[in-house]
């Protein structure tokens, strides 16, 4: 946007001379431009031969948080504020004829004077700029008490929950700039939205500026006196403390000595000679007439979440990293500030550990998972049990047409689940995820699982989970923008396409479907059945694995994965079933056939042939997480049995202290450790060799064999316990026996995974250095 060009200079030459407010300002009768300098992209600086005195070009603001052209407002505030004797730029006159340069513009005195930044501040002494930061103070204050009334902005009802509303605008815009999961940042919003301020007179809504700094103001070139505050693009009506905490933000951020560019002076205040902390507020307050300073930290929480979000957003914009460096500099210090506050338990969550001391025992894992884990626990405590049977009873119907309409109450939660940043805990990539480990999302995914539909709600359900994982790992950049991102925000859902009908899928050489190369693409083939989630409408592509080639050596490369869409007329549903008199809707189970269905080249997901090894890399956190969702669920019916037997009297004595029912219980209870246990193990296993050594193929297949048949036991006694009522759907315990039954087979019947433990044993035992010891076979003694 440049206006010195020739025809712009004369158009704007002769608008000016028609200006007679700017000829009284200049004392001149004529106005002639000698210089125009761009000082910022929105900015420019007018110069004139006839006059000392310059002014300031104001145009269109492309700042993210100021919605649309806001220039006639600006220049609305700038003339209010110079009525009621704010130190501001005079406003001059405003143009929204865009025939003079192309688009609108207005214009303010250019305030010379001083503006310092970090460097200059250190040549000053530290007496003297106490008294500038003392009349920036009493500035801000001046500012903070004016009336909308005086201002002719109207009446503002006083109990509007701004912080509420700017805390909702900072999470919408971080998720909307969000390149790389920031825990910190996630955190921070959280906390912010557990502990909105308690109204305050002192905090009154007013006419802030948006984005105060130091930086923003001009100080007289020899006085200790401010003669103008600037740039006002993002004043808006909000509380005075926002701008309070956004001036004194540098005392709590770091000193970094220059490795990032966002430096504060926390930890050097007194080396540099800024005047203390106390004497910065303490006149700011003094002036509006109190005599006590305010805890401030929350607003200044909001600044740092704020300025941390800029960053991220010019690391969008311009891929420098030093800018993604810079927005977790300033998170980790919003952090230890709530930390401080709180004694190091932001979220009341060490107490409740400690009570819990018997689940968390001494497994490695960091205050961050357990403050999910509570999170979570809370937010299905008040969310989702309650209307949990409601949204089953419309899973359970039968469906009457295609595609199934999705659940409203469920998408709802989700919602609700995401805003607070409970969404994608399996993904442990911190790129995409959380950063949890495998050992952490056993813990997370048990907690969830003992809801129901607890995994969906929080985006961590299969197929989505599997899904996700191929395409962080093998999906282009193309795949990763069409495919991946929506699934991530939960904007669409997917299938993943590999079971036949009548031949075991076990056997990958059995399979019939066929992936044929063709110029441009590929030719599917054939038909697939048990797809879950294919008759959703949200289901806007899928995962199909089938047979690109007969003609290998290796029988591991025969076979492929490609990502189809559902709008091809060549991929057809043919009919959706139930699984044991359940639809769970509107996710089903369909099959699909496939009728020489042209797929083009850029959708093939990974290697030509390269899908069972990449079925291999994923399967093992999926085993482990159907493993522990399942736990989740068998815990919930134990609570149950507990819960009944505590009321269910029978000859004339209570259920809970019959002996009989005693000895089940401790049956059931040991079972139930016995299935936590082995999927802790394998979670520990694969965090410490990883998924690709064969004692975490050992523990996960351990998992797989045990975990679903004693389910299936402790399932089976709940219900015998309960009576009739255990085998109707008032109770939760059919469906979930449902589930432990179909986890028998889902990803590896039971019976292939006990082979397996047998080889992974055996393989053990070949190594055992105790086998030949003297005396240890018995019978050699």
């Amino acid at each position: 946007m440049f206006i010195s060009a020739g025809q712009h200079k004369y158009n704007l030459s002769n608008y000016l001379n028609q200006q007679t407010t700017l000829a009284v300002f200049l004392g001149v009768k004529e106005v002639e431009i000698d210089q125009i300098q761009q000082l910022t992209e929105q900015i420019y600086k007018l110069s004139f031969k006839n006059s000392k005195k310059q002014i300031r070009f104001h145009t269109k603001s492309d700042i993210s948080q100021v919605q649309g052209n806001q220039l006639e407002k600006d220049f609305t505030i700038a003339q209010k504020l110079c009525a009621a004797n704010m130190p501001v730029p005079k406003a001059l006159f405003y143009c929204k004829d865009q025939s003079v340069l192309g688009f609108p513009f207005y214009a303010t005195e250019y305030v010379e004077g001083r503006i310092f930044n970090m460097e200059q501040l250190l040549n000053i002494s530290q007496a003297k700029k106490r008294l500038l930061f003392q009349e920036v103070s009493k500035a801000l204050a001046h500012l903070h008490s004016i009336s909308f009334h005086y201002l002719g902005l109207g009446e503002v009802d006083q109990n509007t929950h701004h912080y509420e509303t700017l805390n909702n605008k900072l999470h919408n815009l971080y998720k909307q700039h969000e390149t790389k999961i920031s825990t910190n940042m996630e955190d921070l919003l959280y906390w912010l939205s557990l502990n909105t301020p308690v109204k305050s007179d002192l905090d009154n809504l007013c006419l802030i500026h948006g984005d105060f700094s130091l930086s923003k103001v001009v100080f007289h070139p020899t006085k200790p006196a401010v003669l103008a505050i600037l740039d006002w693009q993002q004043a808006q009506i909000g509380n005075a403390f926002v701008d309070l905490a956004s001036f004194v933000l540098p005392y709590y951020i770091p000193y970094s000595n220059g490795q990032h560019q966002v430096d504060g002076w926390f930890g050097v205040e007194e080396i540099m000679g800024q005047p203390s902390i106390q004497d910065v507020l303490s006149a700011y307050f003094t002036t509006r007439s109190s005599q006590t300073i305010t805890d401030i930290r929350y607003q200044l929480i909001l600044s740092i979440v704020k300025s941390s979000i800029d960053q991220q957003i010019h690391y969008k914009q311009y891929k420098e990293e030093k800018y993604y460096e810079n927005s977790l500099f300033l998170t980790k210090a919003g952090y230890e500030i709530i930390s401080e506050m709180t004694e190091g338990d932001p979220f009341g969550i060490k107490m409740r550990a400690t009570n819990d001391g018997q689940i968390w025992s001494h497994w490695p894992v960091s205050e961050r998972c357990k403050s999910y884990y509570y999170r979570i626990k809370d937010f299905m405590r008040d969310e989702v049990f309650p209307i949990e049977k409601a949204i089953l009873d419309k899973a359970r119907e039968v469906p009457r047409s295609l595609p199934n309409k999705p659940i409203t109450e469920l998408e709802e939660l989700q919602r609700k689940a995401k805003s607070v940043g409970l969404w994608n805990l399996f993904i442990l990539d911190p790129m995409y995820g959380k950063g949890l480990t495998n050992l952490e999302y056993v813990f997370i995914s048990e907690i969830i699982g003992l809801s129901f539909i607890g995994h969906v709600v929080f985006n961590c359900l299969a197929p989505e989970t599997g899904n996700i994982r191929l395409l962080i790992a093998y999906g282009t950049q193309y795949q990763k923008e069409k495919y991946l991102n929506p699934l991530l925000e939960g904007k669409c859902k997917s299938f993943f396409a590999i079971t036949e009908k009548d031949v075991s899928s076990a056997d990958q050489d059995n399979n019939k479907f066929t992936i044929t190369p063709t110029d441009g693409g590929f030719i599917l083939n054939g038909g697939k059945w048990f797809v879950q989630n294919a008759a959703d409408e949200r289901a806007i592509f899928g995962i199909v694995v089938g047979k690109s080639s007969s003609h290998t050596n290796n029988p591991n490369e025969t076979q492929s994965m490609i990502l189809v869409e559902m709008n091809n007329p060549k991929i057809q549903i043919t009919r959706q079933f139930s699984s044991q008199n359940f639809y769970d809707l509107p996710h089903s189970y369909s099959e699909i056939q496939f009728n020489n269905a042209f797929i083009p080249k850029e959708n093939l997901l990974g290697q030509l042939g390269g899908a069972i090894k990449m079925i291999e890399d994923r399967l093992l956190e999926e085993r482990l997480n159907h493993c522990a969702r399942l736990n989740g669920l068998t815990r919930r019916s134990l609570d149950l049995t507990l819960s009944r037997s505590e009321k269910r009297v029978i000859f004339k004595e209570k259920l809970k202290d019959n002996a009989a029912f005693q000895e089940k219980l401790g049956d059931l209870e040991i079972a139930y450790q016995s299935c936590r246990l082995l999927c802790l193990n394998a979670g520990l296993l694969l965090d410490s060799v990883g998924n690709t050594h064969f004692n975490a193929f050992l523990a996960v297949s351990e998992c797989k064999a045990h975990i679903p048949k004693a389910s299936q036991y402790i399932l089976d006694s709940c219900m015998q316990i309960f009576g009739a009522e255990g085998v109707t759907e008032e109770q939760p315990l059919s469906l979930i026996l449902r589930l432990a039954k179909a986890l028998r087979f889902v990803d590896g019947p039971c019976e292939f995974h006990l082979r397996q433990v047998s080889k992974f044993v055996y393989g053990n035992h070949i190594f055992n250095d105790l086998n030949n010891a003297q005396g240890y076979g018995l019978a050699k003694l």
